[in-house]
């Protein structure tokens, strides 16, 4: 398996991270870009870091390896990306992340975590069909709603794990106040460009 290839800025290590955990649809990648933006800090989106370790894409790994597989690859990604050295990251996890492989505990070990903690009505309304033949295992469930409800119900004891919970609007302005709130480091994590 190559190595995930990652641009110097995006290296960290220690502690300080921030992740995002929470189901399909809630909109750790919308917000962790914004939330990156804001704290002047590296973004990773972690499904996309196992595309590019493996070349191929998540629906191709759970289709051609199976889940369990996609988990040790998930976890694999997971631990080299928080073990790099340099600035903390905003790092968007896959809606299973947390359930498998000790993740959640690891998370929580590397930083600090945010369950974006959105009804499944309102998930289901906000994946229209194309995205979810995108996300393996909500397309092989049939219906997004349905799913989404059991799904929560099972994951819900790694997401409470999170050390905070936006369950109201996860809007950039609410969640940089609750991350205040708890004393989450403010922008210029970066070193200066020169």
């Amino acid at each position: 398996m190559k190595q995930l290839p990652i641009d110097p800025l995006i290296s960290r290590g220690g502690s300080g991270h921030l992740s995002l955990v929470g189901l399909p649809g809630a909109g750790k990648t919308t917000l962790g870009r914004q939330l990156a933006a804001h704290f002047n800090r590296p973004f990773l989106d972690l499904d996309v870091a196992i595309e590019v370790r493996t070349g191929r894409s998540v629906r191709a790994v759970f289709a051609e390896d199976g889940e369990a597989a996609f988990r040790a690859i998930e976890a694999a990604v997971l631990r080299d990306a928080l073990a790099l050295a340099g600035p903390p990251l905003v790092l968007a996890t896959g809606g299973g992340t947390p359930c498998f492989h000790d993740n959640m505990a690891l998370l929580n070990q590397a930083g600090l975590t945010l369950w974006l903690d959105v009804p499944s009505a309102v998930l289901a309304a906000r994946l229209p069909p194309e995205e979810v033949a995108k996300r393996p295992l909500l397309a092989a469930a049939g219906g997004a709603e349905a799913w989404l409800r059991e799904t929560l119900t099972a994951r819900s004891q790694f997401y409470s794990q999170a050390r905070l919970r936006c369950s109201a609007a996860c809007t950039l302005p609410a969640v940089v106040a609750q991350l205040a709130g708890a004393g989450f480091a403010l922008p210029a994590t970066l070193p200066p460009a020169s």
